[in-house]
């Protein structure tokens, strides 16, 4: 599955209804702890084994914002994304927090849009596709990430190391994941520092609320 990317969904805020207090994550009354460094963007893992961690790391713009929404303290980038595994429930968890996120109880921040991880390789289910394009319409922007089997075998810190400005690999050729950048993984980067300087070039750009 190659990693597909969909813009400028219909506007979703008509008609959101906020989430139960209990199915909202928590906004940080402190900076993000464990971050070395000031992040491009954040990536709010909605559920545990979503695969942010793992991207965080890949990705040199991004950092892991912990399963909650960062608070907006000084020198914090207010720019999230999502990031759920293809499962139901890992779509549903997500959809609890756009809507969290579209009922302005999210804090500061600036949601630019949806990663979904795949669960397992090969096809992925239509129920799934279908509950994804339900989901996705909330998210302002929707990227997915293919199953790299090889990633399952060691640690993230193993893992090849994505920066702006990388060269983005060609798609035909062949290539070992644990050695090389994959070609997905190069062009969402891509897209991820695009959306943000979209976001700065365009004042209010970059959220998806009503």
């Amino acid at each position: 599955m190659n990693l597909r990317r969909r813009r400028e969904p219909a506007s979703p805020g008509i008609g959101v209804v906020a989430p139960a207090e209990s199915l909202r994550a928590p906004i940080w009354d402190r900076p993000v702890p464990g971050v070395g460094r000031a992040p491009l963007v954040w990536l709010l893992g909605v559920h545990g084994g979503s695969g942010a961690t793992t991207l965080a790391h890949v990705l040199a713009p991004a950092a892991d914002a912990r399963g909650q929404w960062p608070g907006g303290f000084e020198r914090e980038s207010p720019y999230v994304v999502l990031v759920a595994r293809e499962t139901i429930s890992g779509l549903t968890r997500a959809h609890d927090l756009l809507r969290q996120h579209h009922a302005n109880l999210a804090g500061p921040s600036l949601v630019l849009g949806l990663i979904t991880v795949a669960a397992r390789p090969g096809r992925v289910p239509p129920e799934i596709r279908r509950y994804r394009d339900v989901v996705g319409s909330l998210a302002g922007r929707v990227w997915q990430v293919p199953w790299f089997e090889e990633w399952t075998l060691v640690e993230s810190e193993a893992l090849p190391v994505w920066s702006p400005g990388d060269p983005v690999a060609m798609r035909k050729r062949r290539m070992d994941p644990l050695d090389e950048v994959p070609v997905e993984i190069g062009e969402l980067g891509v897209d991820l520092v695009a959306a943000i300087r979209t976001c700065i070039g365009t004042p209010g750009a970059g959220e998806a609320r009503p």
